[in-house]
């Protein structure tokens, strides 16, 4: 009876040292992790996404290594610029894990070694470039940022998936001093507009005035011109009628005269010359033979 039951403790005893190696040997490894296998304590090889059987009791999975896309924390960094200005930069850094054995095996504190890095390539990059660029230029930063981050993450086994400058803090002093500057920047355009403005109004007055003497000029040519065509029809008539015709112009004259002089408010005595009163009762008489 003894025997068989320490038999019977020896088949259990195998039986569960069987499920156990079973257990330890067949492994299901998920889609956003990578398994580091180490054989006697040396690393072996790595486990992707997917079904995998390991030796029990020779190899271990060691490390369960996350391959997701990961953020560091956006700490601060304080950093000079090249002229001088005190200044906290804050960025936002996301990278994953290409080559977990590297990550794990070549360096101790994967997020605090990138952090280390970054603080001193930003103040290297930073002071570099003048605050002006480092506010309207954050891409261009980001990108340097970026370029000298990745030779040092390849060696960990990281892959830098994006680098950006989320916010820029200065101090107290320097924005008060880039508020009177941005002040008096807006003054100088306003000045700038004004005068533009007024240069503008004088050209088109200028434009204008030159603009009416045009018209004016002519108008006094085409009045020329009526009054020398006026001249060469009385010449040719007094060529062609003789001194009837210079008799008639000038009579034409004469009563003209006689109308304005009595139009007038002050006139009380119209003088008429002889030769009109002679030519006025001959019109007067050759009208009344007619009648």
């Amino acid at each position: 009876m003894e025997t068989f039951t320490f038999s019977t403790i020896v088949y259990i005893f195998i039986l569960l040292l069987v499920i156990y190696a079973l257990k330890l040997s067949i492994n299901i490894v998920p889609q956003s992790e990578n398994w580091l296998v180490e054989r006697l304590g040396k690393y072996n090889r790595k486990l992707e996404a997917g079904l995998h059987l390991v030796i029990p009791f020779l190899e271990t999975i060691r490390h369960k290594v996350p391959i997701l896309e990961t953020q560091l924390p956006p700490d601060y960094i304080d950093a000079i610029t090249h002229d001088n200005v005190s200044i906290k930069v804050q960025l936002a850094i996301l990278y994953r894990i290409v080559d977990s054995s590297r990550s794990k095996y070549r360096i101790e504190n994967l997020q605090l070694a990138i952090k280390t890095i970054v603080n001193g390539t930003v103040r290297s990059v930073v002071g570099k470039t003048d605050l002006d660029g480092v506010q309207s230029n954050r891409r261009h930063l980001a990108d340097e940022i970026e370029s000298q981050l990745q030779l040092v993450s390849e060696e960990w086994g990281i892959k830098l998936t994006r680098v950006e400058i989320t916010e820029v803090q200065i101090d107290d002093n320097t924005k008060e001093a880039m508020q009177l500057q941005l002040n008096a920047e807006r003054k100088r355009r306003s000045m700038v507009t004004e005068a533009e403005g007024a240069k503008q109004a004088a050209q088109l007055h200028a434009e204008a005035q030159l603009y009416t003497a045009e018209k004016d000029a002519a108008a006094k040519r085409i009045l020329a011109d009526a009054q020398a065509y006026e001249v060469t029809t009385v010449s040719r008539a007094i060529t062609d009628g003789g001194t009837s015709a210079v008799d008639f112009e000038i009579k034409k004259i004469q009563a003209s005269a006689i109308q304005k002089i009595a139009e007038g408010t002050n006139s009380k005595i119209i003088l008429i010359p002889s030769d009109v009163l002679s030519s006025l009762s001959g019109v007067i008489g050759r009208v009344v033979d007619k009648l």
